[in-house]
């Protein structure tokens, strides 16, 4: 990065403050809102990396974004932690110094235009993008996302059956298909092949945000509720619950919500993935570049990882905050090695690869990024400690004592906390490690699942082994130090599944984490040599060289890219909350009476509770708590709801009984085996003209009932 790109760099974040300024001035919410979420979130960072000397750009997004990140939950937490809330008051203090920084980075590199002093050589990423087919490739990649957010916008709605491709129809095929050329483009002519591939790894999630404005997975409306109770309150109570223990991320998102003048704190859990999705992209391809040679490997590992990363959904909780955050550390930690020469027992002089010494600043780095992570996610210090760890004892990182800078913040912060933590942790889980490896069941299935369930997690789980087993295949053939480092780190997650089966979901942890080290491997796989060259050989000399480049570029890009959106998007219809649907949970919370209890008529894996500050005040029954689904063809909606009504009330107290009808629930229960779609939409229809339940709110798919007298009689009956 010379001097005008830093300038570009300083001339954003100028541009994102004016921003705020001019929608709390004119009173534009949307413009305030979204202008604060980005600063905060992705430029918060920038202007202490203008201090430091350049750095290439791809470097300089990934840290300037974890940094932010970084620093938005540290401000945060601290906040919330100490129970002093004034988020106007660090905002001003970080406008103050933010502006500071940048007046006097700006005239430093004004002045070194104006003397037109050698500027230090472009990166990579800006170098390719001044060629022909550079310009190429970022003409298409602008030209593929403008077409799938046209597509978005003009197709805003709940999802479908057929999921984000249904909703969108042809829009998104096209926009995608227009992304795969210019990654075609880019990696066979190895330019600016990083603007595609990072342009992928979000471009879902992206058409996800507009389509819906909604969180892509159920889970993240937990977190929106730890959130606003931080903001209603201003502090935590981390004795509570492990949400409010390890709050790091919903207090950032609280200060940034108070600060933007954000009402409905969903939408930041809707776009903040889209920043963690793309530039955890980034992160791999700058960490890999570590390794692998060239303009395209490295970024061939960041494409695998955005590809098979669909079981581990990005969204907005700590988990996808937290690999990010690793992959920077990471990036800090490591660097290429270096060639040196040593002495060998007869005398000669061989070379050998050593790792570079990281610098204090990089531990000062390190360290803070750390303590971040560690109030943040109850997993990832630990995770990141262990890849870590792996690095210093195969000589690929040092000093030695650096994954302590890491650990030691966990383990205080655990202890302090182990009476919230020993009530997840089992002694029984400890060494099962087969058993902790099993993935969540569902016991109360009583129908078929339908064949989509079971491809969108089985396509790219055979994916991913595929890429596995091209990581192996790459360890056998190089057979040395680093390739079986870069393998044991991507072991390295294993380890979680000695101590807990983390709630069923341990082993989509170890695949989240596992994901990048496997990725960069599988990216080094040597070219073919032997009786395989000749095989290539002869499939070039069928094709012309260019020719054949392009066909398996295309083809290897294309199946890839269709397995990342398939598995991205293919249970839309029963994951994605409907604007109603949280319309609804968000209304129970501010009106019903504390002690209130909502029954939900089906799965409660699809309703988004606990999305509001008072959801230790009211709670939620989920249809599974009251029994089996039925089952068999003769389904009577009207003795399933007087069945429903007498179970709730037996088994529950409330102060007010309520009842929530919303489309995603039968979707999942369809979607999962727990009961057809008609069945549900005829339970919808009994629900409205039953006796026992009013109507109190309506919108869209979405009603609540309150239980009425002729309920009550009816239950105590």
């Amino acid at each position: 990065m010379g001097p005008g790109a830093r300038l570009a760099a300083a001339g954003v974040v100028v541009v994102a403050l004016v921003a705020v300024a001019l929608g709390a001035g004119l009173h534009v919410p949307v413009l305030r809102g979204s202008a604060t979420v980005v600063f905060l979130f992705a430029l918060l960072g920038v202007a202490p990396l203008l201090l430091v000397r350049p750095m290439p750009l791809a470097r300089f997004v990934l840290l300037a974004v974890a940094g932010s990140i970084t620093g938005t939950i540290g401000i945060g937490y601290t906040m919330a932690t100490v129970g002093w809330w004034h988020p106007a008051v660090p905002f001003a203090v970080v406008v103050v110094l933010t502006s500071a920084v940048l007046a006097s980075t700006v005239l430093r590199d004004l002045q070194q235009l104006r003397r037109r002093e050698r500027r230090p050589a472009p990166a990579p990423l800006t170098e390719s993008v001044r060629t022909g087919s550079g310009r190429i490739v970022l003409g298409g990649t602008v030209l593929g996302l403008a077409t799938v957010v046209v597509a978005a916008v003009t197709h805003v709605g709940d999802p479908v059956p057929a999921g984000l491709f249904g909703r969108l129809g042809i829009g998104l095929p096209v926009g995608l298909a227009v992304l795969v050329a210019a990654a075609v483009v880019a990696f066979v002519r190895g330019r600016a092949v990083a603007v595609p591939v990072v342009a992928l790894g979000l471009a879902v999630q992206l058409a996800q945000a507009i389509t819906y404005g909604m969180p892509t997975v159920t889970a993240a409306a937990r977190h929106v509720g730890v959130l606003e109770y931080i903001r209603q309150f201003g502090r935590t109570d981390p004795a509570s619950d492990i949400f409010q223990t390890w709050s790091g991320l919903f207090a950032g998102g609280a200060w940034a919500a108070d600060v933007g003048g954000i009402v409905n704190a969903m939408t930041i859990a809707a776009w903040v993935p889209v920043l963690l999705a793309g530039v955890t992209t980034l992160g791999v391809g700058v960490l890999a570049a570590h390794w692998l040679p060239g303009r395209r490997r490295p970024w061939i590992a960041a494409f695998l990882t955005a590809m098979t990363g669909s079981l581990n959904t990005t969204y907005f909780s700590p988990q996808s905050t937290g690999v990010l955050l690793v992959v920077a550390m990471l990036v800090l930690a490591t660097g290429p090695l270096l060639e040196t020469a040593a002495a060998v027992a007869d005398g000669s002089v061989q070379r050998v690869l050593r790792p570079r010494t990281v610098r204090l600043p990089q531990v000062l780095a390190i360290a803070v990024i750390g303590v971040v992570l560690v109030v943040t996610h109850q997993i990832s210090p630990y995770l990141a400690v262990a890849a870590l760890g792996v690095l210093v004892v195969f000589r690929l990182l040092r000093p030695w004592w650096l994954p302590l800078v890491v650990l030691v913040p966990a383990v205080v912060f655990a202890a302090l906390n182990g009476d919230v933590l020993g009530r997840f942790l089992s002694l029984s889980a400890i060494g099962k490690v087969f058993d902790n490896v099993q993935p969540p069941e569902h016991d109360m299935t009583v129908l078929p699942k339908p064949l989509v369930t079971g491809l969108a997690f089985d396509v790219p789980a055979a994916t991913l082994v595929l890429v596995g087993l091209v990581a192996v295949v790459t360890v056998l053939v190089r057979r040395d130090r680093l390739h079986w480092g870069l393998l044991a780190a991507a072991a390295s997650p294993i380890s979680l599944l000695v101590a807990t089966n983390y709630g069923q979901e341990g082993i989509f942890r170890v695949v989240l984490f596992a994901t990048p080290w496997l990725a960069v491997l599988a990216a080094g796989l040597p070219l073919p040599a032997g009786r395989w060259a000749r095989v290539g050989t002869a499939v070039r000399a069928a094709l012309r060289p260019a020719a054949a480049r392009y066909v398996l570029a295309a083809a290897g890009v294309t199946a890839l890219v269709a397995v990342g959106a398939f598995g991205q998007t293919a249970l839309d219809w029963n994951r994605v909350t409907t604007r109603s649907e949280s319309a609804a949970t968000q209304w129970y919370d501010r009106t019903a009476p504390k002690g209130s209890v909502m029954l939900l008529t089906g799965s409660g894996n699809a309703v988004p509770g606990n999305t509001g500050a008072r959801y230790f005040d009211v709670d939620y029954v989920s249809r599974e708590a009251l029994g089996p689904y039925p089952s068999g063809t003769g389904y009577d909606p009207d003795a399933d709801v007087s069945t429903l009504t007498r179970q709730f009330v037996a088994r529950t107290t409330a102060t007010k009984y309520y009842a929530l009808v919303a489309a995603p629930m039968g979707a999942y229960d369809e979607r999962y085996g727990y009961q057809r779609y008609p069945d549900y939409e005829r339970l919808a229809d009994a629900m409205a003209s039953s006796p026992y339940w009013h109507r109190v709110w309506s919108s869209g798919t979405t009603a609540v009932y309150e239980l009425t007298t002729a309920g009550m009689r009816h239950a105590a009956s």
